[in-house]
Parts: C-alpha cells; structure tokens; sequence
C-alpha cells in the first residue's frame, strides 16, 4: 500500500487509521480516506468531484475533496479493489447544528450548481426507474414461479412479490398524479442528495461529508430515506427522530405541496424489499444471505406495522393534509387505526 499511495498520490503514511468505516491513513496532520469505488464509473466520479469542488468553493468547509492520481485518474488499485483517494477536511470543531438543519443548508447551496449533470442526473426519473426495476424483478419472479422455490427465502419471495407490486404500482401512480397536478416551487429544483442519506452518512460530531455517494435530485430523496431507515432502524420506528428533523430541516427550507407528495411517494415505493432480494442473490456468501433472510422474515411480519406507518406518517409528522390537498391511498386509510 505505501508504494501505491506514493506512487499515485505522492503520499507518505505517518500511520494507518480508520475513518467514516473505512482504511485511512494520516500523512501531515491530514487524513486521507481510502473508499471503494464500487459501482460507480469514471464518467460519474468527474460529476461527483465537479460537485464536491463547487461546494467546497461555495464555503462547505466540511466537505472532503476527491484527489486524483499522478496521471490525472479520479481511482487506483490497492489490493485488487479499485478506490478513490479523499482528502478529510482538518475540521476538529463540533457541529452546533443538528442534522436537519445542516442537510437543509447543504442543498440550499447544491441548488445553485449552474453546471449540467448527466451520470448522476435522478431529477424526473423515479418513475423510469421504478418501472425498469419493477419489470427486471418481475421477470426474475416468474422464472423463480416456474422453477418452484428452492429455500424458505425463495418461498417467502414468491408468496410476497405479489403484495410488493401493488404498493410500487401505487408509488409510481402516486408520483404521477403529483407531476400532474401540482406545480413544483423554488425548492423542488435540483440539487446534491446522497444516493441513501441515514444518519451515518456524514461524520455525526462534525458533519463532515464523503461526496463518493452522491447524486443530483430532489431533496426529499434524501429526506424519504433518512425516514426509511429510521423507520427500520428498531421496534420503537424513531418517530421523534423523525418529527425533530423534520422541522429542523423545514426551519431553514419549508416545503412546498409538491415536495411533500413526492417524499410520500417515495415513501410508497418498497425500496427495502427490493434491495433485500438483491441483495441475496447478489452476494455469494452464506453469512450475508442467511442476514437477507432474517431482513426479508422480519419485513413480512411487520407489513401490517408498515401499512400502518404509511396510513398515518403525513398525520403524525404535522402535515394539514387538506390544506396542503395532499391525497390519501384509500386501500391504506381503511386498514387506519
């Protein structure tokens, strides 16, 4: 490893550490964290550094820097996984901000990137998208129909998909009508997201940000998975969690009728049911699918609490539905308690 970062980066280790779950190394003071690239291509990680180095010049002193090679790539090899070189901000300062009010700051500032994006454009795709994953896993799910389940996972797979197709057929309908019907505000513009925004994508003492995840779309994309995983995260659905981000989020951008039906949307589609089938038959391990299994049992007992928190979430996080002439799924509102 030493002879690669010197070689393609010209950087020298003072010692090996750990930063944001990843290897890193400190050279100088600095810390350079060593990220795995992943899926994403060449093409991407030039839009995503023309978006971490706008940010950084807009004043975004938190924000860590993609550093490219001695030959001008954005990735090298180390260990046979290819990797992106960040440099961390030396920014030590706890953060007095809290984490609504900081994302909300930070697409405030993404709004104004004047520049075109086309890699890791998702503004006006979701329907797109949702219809081209829903039809590949609908294929998948008639070939897995016709060769019988082979383990409990591929049962319970068969049995639910059915379900799971409505409530993304109600997504996608859901998100139509909004494009419809509403006219989006100065908020509903573009701007960076993160591909799944939780509260562990940034460092949670100084908010510092990787921009290897990164993407340019609507702000509630990262609004929409922030709820789901806390919604995941443990039996008591973090409701508080929810409510107090919320409104420190909307202290500095409020949300327009729009944003408020395109968050619902998205809260509509299944996402967590389709990465859990992904991602057990994407892994080779046992350890890793028998971790799905258990992901994909608990989901399917808890569909009734799922149902319940999309039937009341709008209610319970103080929207005035009617005002806002935000529209109810009926099939949900009947199962309401």
């Amino acid at each position: 490893m030493k002879d690669t970062l010197y070689e393609q980066y010209k950087l020298k280790m003072d010692r090996f550490v750990k930063a944001f779950g990843y290897d890193a190394i400190i050279y100088r003071n600095i810390i350079y964290c060593i990220v795995p690239r992943q899926h994403v291509e060449q093409e991407e990680l030039y839009e995503i550094k023309h978006l971490s180095d706008y940010m950084i010049q807009k004043g975004d002193i938190r924000v860590g820097c993609i550093l490219p090679t001695t030959d001008g790539n954005l990735s090298t090899t180390i260990h046979d996984e290819e990797v992106v070189m960040i440099r961390i901000p030396v920014y030590s300062h706890r953060n007095t901000n809290t984490l609504g009010n900081e994302l909300a700051r930070f697409h405030n500032r993404g709004r104004s990137f004047p520049y075109r994006v086309n890699k890791i454009n998702r503004i006006g795709q979701w329907k797109f998208l949702w219809e081209k994953r829903l039809d590949q896993m609908e294929l998948f799910w008639k070939e897995k129909v016709r060769q019988h389940p082979q383990n409990r996972f591929e049962t319970l797979f068969v049995e639910a998909f059915p379900y799971y197709i409505g409530l993304t057929e109600n997504a996608i309908q859901y998100l139509v009508d909004t494009e419809m019907d509403v006219a989006p505000s100065a908020i509903d513009s573009a701007t960076i997201c993160h591909h799944r925004f939780t509260e562990t994508s940034w460092d949670k003492d100084t908010f510092t940000k990787l921009p290897t995840d990164w993407v340019f779309d609507h702000c509630t994309r990262d609004l929409a998975e922030f709820i789901r995983d806390q919604y995941t995260r443990d039996e008591s659905r973090q409701n508080g969690n929810v409510i107090h981000f919320l409104k420190e989020y909307e202290r500095v951008s409020p949300l327009s009728p729009f944003s408020w039906r395109l968050l619902y949307a998205r809260l509509l589609f299944p996402l967590h049911f389709f990465e859990c089938i992904e991602g057990y038959y994407m892994t080779e391990s046992e350890n890793k699918k028998e971790i799905q299994l258990q992901r994909l049992e608990s989901m399917l007992q808890h569909s009734s609490d799922h149902e319940r928190f999309l039937a009341t979430f709008l209610s319970s996080v103080g929207v005035n539905e009617k005002r806002l002439t935000i529209p109810n799924i009926s099939w949900l509102q009947i199962k309401k308690v």
